[in-house]
C-alpha cells in the first residue's frame, strides 16, 4: 500500500526538477570564426548574445543601464526649491488647520509629543494656557510658513 504514495512522491519532485530546468535561460552567439554556441551562461562582454527562453518562460530582467551623467547644478537646485515650496504649503495648511480647532469652541486633547506619545489612555485636555500657547504658536507657523499675498 506505500508503494503508490513512494511513486507520487518521487513524480512530485521529478516535476519539480523538470520545471526548473524548463524555465531557464539559454545564450546564443557566434565568435569571429563563425561557430554558434549555445550556453547556460552568458558569454564574455566584448561578445553580443542573443537571450533566448525555453518552452516560453519569462526573460531574466536586463540588467540596469550605467548611471548616466550626473545631474546639473541647475536642476539639483530646481529640485531643491520645488521641495521648499512643497514644504512650505504643507506647513502653512497645517498651521490653518490647527489655528482652526484651537479657535473653536471643541475640547483639544494633548497627546503627547513624537518622542512621548501619551496614547488614548494618557490624552489630557489642554488647560487654558496651553490651549493659548498652542494657538500662539499656529499664528507663527502662518506668518512663516504662509505666503502674505
Amino acid at each position: 500500500m506505500r508503494l503508490p504514495a513512494q511513486v507520487a512522491l518521487v513524480l512530485v519532485a521529478m516535476c519539480a526538477v523538470v520545471a526548473t530546468a524548463v524555465a531557464q535561460s539559454v545564450y546564443k552567439w557566434t565568435d569571429a570564426s563563425g561557430v554558434t554556441h549555445y550556453s547556460e551562461q552568458p558569454p564574455p562582454q566584448a561578445i553580443e548574445a542573443k537571450q533566448l527562453q525555453l518552452n516560453g518562460a519569462t526573460p531574466a530582467p536586463e540588467p540596469a543601464p550605467a548611471a548616466s551623467t550626473p545631474p546639473s547644478p541647475q536642476s539639483t537646485a530646481t529640485a531643491l526649491d520645488a521641495a521648499k515650496s512643497d514644504f512650505r504649503k504643507q506647513a502653512c495648511a497645517t498651521a490653518q488647520s490647527n489655528l482652526k480647532v484651537l479657535s473653536g469652541r471643541g475640547m483639544v486633547l494633548d497627546n503627547g509629543t513624537l518622542e512621548k506619545p501619551a496614547g488614548i489612555e494618557g490624552a489630557k485636555p489642554l488647560s487654558p494656557e496651553q490651549r493659548e500657547a498652542a494657538t500662539s504658536s499656529a499664528q507663527q507657523q502662518i506668518q512663516q510658513y504662509c505666503d502674505r499675498g
